[in-house]
């Protein structure tokens, strides 16, 4: 059973059937996602059941019930991609309560250093990376995640080479949301003891090891030169800072959001498809109530509300999951793809277990 669950754990939390399109094709791809599936059925059936993850299962029957009402793509797709969320809630859930924090540290730890492997050895023009998570800006969340992750950990080693590594990939994806997520976590860290200062000493280090990546493979980067103008106190272009912005991007669908606010325009039609010209709307709230309307956005809220309050009432005994917390909703206000990118759900399905369980021991009864 541990190994099944840490290979059906390691392949939906370093996005492995996604990464295998680039290094295998689309045929392995698909053979390997519905492996994972399989896997995770024969898992949830044969492992001990406890109490239902009835929060995302009634958001996920919510927005795929409503948005189905005016859906006007393929019918086969839309039941395929809704049952698969309902798996990933239902069995997921299972698997992740067995998920310890060492254990999702380790995982991440090996993940996030496919980003180091990619700016070393497959430079692009681009000039941001990702590894296996093929997208920059969700490469970011995984690190700022674990970055979270190690405050949580007992042991000091662990801790740093974790705020190191996840540090110094974060960067390199050169997502804006994990620069600022990185330095507010960096401050609220402050809180937990004034040491943790030193942080910032990492990251000037993190700095020059980037200057000597650049030097040696050449990140070849707008964003990486912007930010050493940054830190040089050296002028920067704001219009290049501010350049494909996100508020810019949302601004484009707040009329259609105005127009069906309770039922929503139908699944997809915020998700980079024709309709709304292939750009999607990069934000889940916007994605909820602009596919689904007001109902299933105001349960999503309602359980982001819980997280944050609960993490946050429990920061003394576990800061990282007010941190996790923070960077989940945070993130999501400039991504729409927490109901297909399955990893994303397992890190808030593994921050929302760990707040009940911490609640359950301190009131047993």
């Amino acid at each position: 059973m541990q190994l099944l669950k840490r290979l059906i754990f390691g392949l939906i939390i370093m996005n492995i059937p996604a990464a295998c399109v680039i290094f295998f094709g689309f045929t392995v791809s698909g053979i390997v996602n519905y492996a994972v599936f399989i896997l995770l059925l024969g898992y949830y059936f044969i492992s001990d059941k406890t109490k239902t993850n009835t929060w995302l299962l009634v958001i996920g029957i919510t927005y795929y019930l409503i948005s189905s009402f005016t859906y006007a793509f393929e019918t086969n797709f839309f039941i395929f991609t809704s049952l698969k969320f309902m798996v990933i809630v239902l069995c997921g859930y299972e698997l992740i309560k067995k998920i310890s924090k060492e254990e999702l540290y380790y995982f991440l730890i090996i993940a996030v250093l496919s980003i180091g492997v990619h700016a070393a050895f497959f430079t692009s023009d681009f000039g941001r990376y990702s590894g296996f998570y093929l997208n920059p800006n969700v490469a970011g969340f995984v690190c700022i995640s674990g970055f979270g992750l190690t405050y949580g950990l007992k042991s000091i080693r662990l801790k740093l080479l974790g705020q190191f590594i996840f540090s110094l990939m974060g960067f390199l994806t050169f997502s804006r949301t994990f620069i600022v997520l990185w330095i507010f976590l960096n401050l609220l860290s402050i809180r937990i003891s004034f040491k943790n200062i030193r942080i910032f000493a990492i990251g000037f280090g993190i700095l020059v090891t980037m200057t000597f990546i650049d030097q040696l493979v050449g990140l070849d980067s707008p964003r990486f030169k912007q930010l050493m103008a940054i830190a040089n106190n050296e002028q920067v272009s704001t219009s290049e800072l501010n350049e494909a912005s996100r508020t810019e991007t949302w601004a484009r669908f707040y009329d259609i959001i105005y127009e069906k606010p309770i039922f929503g325009n139908g699944y997809g039609t915020f998700q980079g498809t024709e309709y709304d010209g292939y750009h999607g709307v990069h934000n889940t709230y916007l994605l909820l109530i602009g596919e689904a309307g007001v109902i299933p956005f105001l349960l999503f809220i309602s359980y982001l509300i819980y997280l944050l309050y609960n993490s946050f009432m429990l920061f003394n005994k576990a800061p990282n999951l007010l941190m996790q917390s923070v960077a989940l909703s945070v993130f999501l206000l400039a991504n729409h793809n927490f109901f297909n990118f399955y990893y994303i759900t397992f890190i808030a399905m593994w921050i929302q277990y760990q707040i009940n369980n911490h609640k359950k021991h301190l009131n047993p009864n």
